[in-house]
């Protein structure tokens, strides 16, 4: 028998979407699936959509008492799940492909023949912009050193348990890129990630509910000085790197000594989109 693979989905008062991604699990050819949803305190019926689908053995749900955060919710899945292999999925978000966990085995199995050390592998995703689809994580791979200048894997990845539980899992303490975070710490112990190009994954940003994108200012800032203090001695082109991730954001404005850093390691044109948010503000 091939190897358990449980997925977990947080989720939090956004069931329409969520039985979206339910149904994209269900879809799947890999049939040896523990899929596992975390309610995060929602209140618009998801709970009781949860229990009625556990009891039809669609699923296993897990009722948190009250809002502790994604990464929590994460962490509980990972913790209390039984599959060899774990992977995830946002619920406001699908699996595109019938046989992206199907393949994700398949390249496991292959790439590990003999003595390969890899840390897990991920996918290119198809992001649903209001401005269209655009392709994203298109990199062949990423190691521990690229993950050090950006998160070129995207939110989600397939490894064995083991290794987000000797990872640390998600970091709650993250306001953000808790997945940029532990997939650093992943391939510092476990070596690269490897791209499976198969283009599996849709996010999807057209609807009315936040992503990471809407978070505040302070909390996109926290995040970047933790990642610093994390990965220890930063280079300047590592800084330059995370401040100009950091300064993708619309509601992240530039500061003087962000705009010298990102000047001082060539990164001129990073440098005069992020004065322009200073000269025209976003409303």
């Amino acid at each position: 028998m091939r190897e358990k693979v449980s997925i977990y989905i947080p989720t939090k008062n956004r069931i329409s979407l969520l039985k979206r991604a339910i149904e994209s699990v269900h879809r799947q050819t890999y049939k040896n699936i523990e899929l596992i949803v975390v309610d995060d305190g929602s209140n618009d019926g998801t709970r009781k959509y949860l229990l009625e689908a556990q009891k039809n053995n669609r699923l296993k749900a897990i009722l948190q008492p009250e809002s502790f955060g994604a990464c929590v919710a994460r962490n509980t899945a990972i913790n209390n799940s039984t599959g060899h292999f774990i992977t995830g999925l946002d619920d406001d978000d699908y699996f595109l492909s019938k046989d992206r966990i199907t393949t994700f085995v398949e390249q496991w199995h292959l790439l590990t023949k003999g003595e390969s050390k890899i840390a897990g592998l991920y996918d290119s995703a198809k992001i649903n912009t209001p401005q269209g689809i655009i392709d994203s994580h298109t990199d062949e791979t990423s190691s521990y050193k690229k993950l050090r200048q950006k998160n070129n894997i995207g939110n989600q990845v397939f490894a064995p348990k083991s290794h987000y539980i000797k990872s640390g899992n998600f970091d709650p303490s993250m306001p953000a890129w808790q997945d940029w975070d532990l997939w650093l710490r992943m391939s510092n112990m476990f070596g690269e990630f490897i791209n499976i190009n198969h283009f599996s994954y849709m996010v999807d940003e057209t609807h009315e509910f936040n992503r990471i994108t809407q978070k505040s200012e302070d909390k996109i800032r926290i995040a970047l000085m933790r990642i610093h203090s994390k990965m220890g001695n930063v280079s300047l082109r590592e800084k330059s790197s995370l401040l100009a991730a950091a300064l993708a954001y619309p509601q992240v404005q530039p500061r003087l000594s962000d705009l010298v850093i990102l000047i001082i390691t060539g990164r001129l044109y990073t440098a005069i989109k992020a004065t322009k948010k200073i000269i025209t503000p976003s409303i």
